[in-house]
């Protein structure tokens, strides 16, 4: 009797312990409210994921609100958004797109056609696919602009968001679309040349691929801070880690982007692009994807749900 008295007074004082230790990741910043376009208010990251997500179960806890897509304005088809509505409309809960829009087509760069008017039937056909999603979208115009494959010019490329940012405001009245702009981590750092301007910019925002691109992400980070902007980390891609190898891709990459996500107080969304989790068991370590999922239960991250409880939690209006 003694020794299972003494058994039980262990384990307890071990889970006590246990529940006293540190968080390996660190504590949550208080996320910062900015009032801009389609910002989550209070304690929310919009949890985001690649278009192709096929949930484990129809009522999955962390089923993702943000699903990304990618398109190239010069061959936009003028029915484009039939697909993404179809596509959408499929999943339980509320899908809000994450619409990253290119300005290049292998390799060759045309965001100067863009400025001059050349494509302006092309904007008008993503105006309109816009308007007839019918929902809030967040729309990072011409992504990566500073990374060296897109090679964009920086006056052009200003001039060519303007273009697209005074149609889709004045001529269609577009407000829930978010204008996002996108820094690529590892790209060239002389990153102000290629801002439109604060009144053309809802949101800013990164892409990372590797650890690394973490500590070079932060004066970015920081300087949206200064202001006032929330940041969406749009592609979150561990590219160079074995996903099948919880024990080596769980420190080496999910840790140090944890911790990065909690410490920033104004990253109020992210989107992880290359893990479909519905084939997940075929490649990922089981361990690796439990606590990825574990993490996600965490209130702070916003997953898919009903519009009316959007309106509640959001600063949206689907």
């Amino acid at each position: 009797m003694r020794s299972l008295l003494l058994f039980l007074a262990l384990a307890l004082a071990g889970c006590y312990a246990a529940s006293l230790a540190p968080d390996p990741l660190g504590h949550f910043a208080a996320r910062t409210d900015h009032l801009q376009r389609l910002e989550p208010l209070g304690e929310r990251i919009l949890h985001g994921a690649a278009l192709s997500f096929g949930p484990l179960d129809p009522e999955e806890r962390t089923r993702p609100l943000v699903y990304a897509v990618y398109y190239e304005l010069h061959d936009l088809p003028y029915d484009w958004h039939l697909t993404l509505r179809t596509h959408l409309d499929q999943y339980a809960g509320y899908g809000l797109p994450q619409i990253d829009l290119g300005f290049s087509a292998a390799g060759q760069p045309y965001e100067a056609a863009i400025a001059e008017g050349q494509l302006d039937e092309a904007i008008e056909q993503l105006c309109w696919g816009l308007q007839q999603l019918d929902r809030p979208v967040l729309l990072r115009l011409g992504y990566a602009f500073n990374s060296s494959w897109r090679a964009y010019e920086a006056t052009s490329y200003t001039e060519a968001w303007w273009r697209i940012a005074q149609t889709l405001r004045g001529r269609w009245g577009l407000d829930n679309v978010a204008l996002i702009w996108t820094h690529k981590a590892d790209g060239g750092s002389d990153y102000l040349a290629y801002y439109p301007g604060d009144e053309y910019v809802d949101w800013w925002s990164i892409d990372v691929a590797a650890p690394q691109n973490l500590r070079r992400s932060r004066a970015f980070i920081e300087a949206a801070q200064e202001r006032g902007y929330p940041v969406l980390v749009g592609v979150v891609t561990p590219v160079i880690t074995d996903l099948g190898q919880a024990e080596q891709a769980w420190p080496h990459w999910f840790v140090p982007f944890l911790r990065f996500l909690r410490h920033h107080s104004n990253i109020k969304a992210f989107t992880y692009i290359n893990w479909d989790w519905s084939q997940a068991q075929h490649f990922v370590d089981p361990v690796l994807f439990a606590r990825y999922r574990s993490e996600l239960m965490h209130p702070i991250y916003q997953h898919a749900a009903s519009p009316a409880e959007l309106r509640w939690h959001l600063n949206l209006n689907p």
